[in-house]
């Protein structure tokens, strides 16, 4: 059964639903944040962003971007994700990505997000099918927002 599936929601709504009813007024203050969150998350699907390869176009969910956009950077001890995002335009054609990052303790910014800068778009195109895809159709902006030590 799939997760979208009308009668597995119906499920775990019902589920939740029971949970909630044992809270007090103050619990349900406590978890109400997370509950809310949780709900949003597994009921909107993630926006689809279009690619391209030789049998056509495709779509991959910007969740399953993001992903493997982090899988690639965590190799680099001298950044930390915090964040990422993704615009699209008409047809759901990537237009910008955007990376928040720590920066590890005394690294030279302008050298990070270049090499940042760099393996975000390599992987883009990688992954969207678009090898020769000029980099001024798809910008990736950096954002360095904290320092961590490595």
């Amino acid at each position: 059964m799939a997760l979208n599936d009308a009668r597995r929601v119906d499920d775990l709504l019902d589920l939740a639903t029971a949970r909630l009813r044992r809270h007090t007024d103050d619990g349900w203050v406590a978890v109400a944040p997370r509950v809310v969150a949780s709900a949003v998350a597994a009921l909107r699907p993630s926006r689809p962003v279009r690619g391209r390869h030789a049998a056509g176009t495709y779509t991959v969910a910007a969740a399953v971007l993001r992903t493997s956009v982090r899988a690639r950077l965590d190799r680099d001890t001298r950044v930390r994700v915090r964040r990422l995002a993704f615009r699209t335009g008409p047809d759901d054609v990537l237009e910008q990505a955007v990376v928040e990052v720590s920066a590890a303790y005394l690294q030279p910014i302008a050298p990070l997000a270049t090499d940042v800068r760099r393996t975000v778009a390599d992987h883009l195109r990688d992954v969207l099918g678009a090898p020769d895809l000029p980099e001024s159709v798809v910008t990736v902006d950096i954002v360095v927002t904290d320092v961590h030590r490595v």
